[in-house]
């Protein structure tokens, strides 16, 4: 199978549309998390446009779902961790 028809079988999967559907909703829960960090994600510019805005540390950034996803966890990561 050529590249191109590959790809857009895989895009056009049934796999892919639950872990597209996965990642929108794992943005939703963790945008909550990134607010701490104060990162503000537009979710539903995501669900409509399919493009995503965050406003982080004075810069605005746009993305594709599985990008928006990947930069809240980067933030998250580096957001310190509360000792209890």
């Amino acid at each position: 199978m050529a590249y191109e028809a590959q790809r857009q079988a895989s895009l056009e999967s049934s796999t892919f549309n639950h872990l597209n559907t996965w990642l929108t909703k794992r943005i939703r829960e963790i945008s909550v998390d990134a607010l701490a960090s104060r990162a503000f994600t537009c979710t539903a510019c995501g669900e409509v446009a399919g493009e995503y805005l965050i406003d982080h540390a004075g810069q605005t950034y746009r993305f594709d779902t599985a990008t928006t996803y990947a930069f809240l966890e980067f933030i998250l990561a580096k957001q310190p961790t509360a000792v209890g």
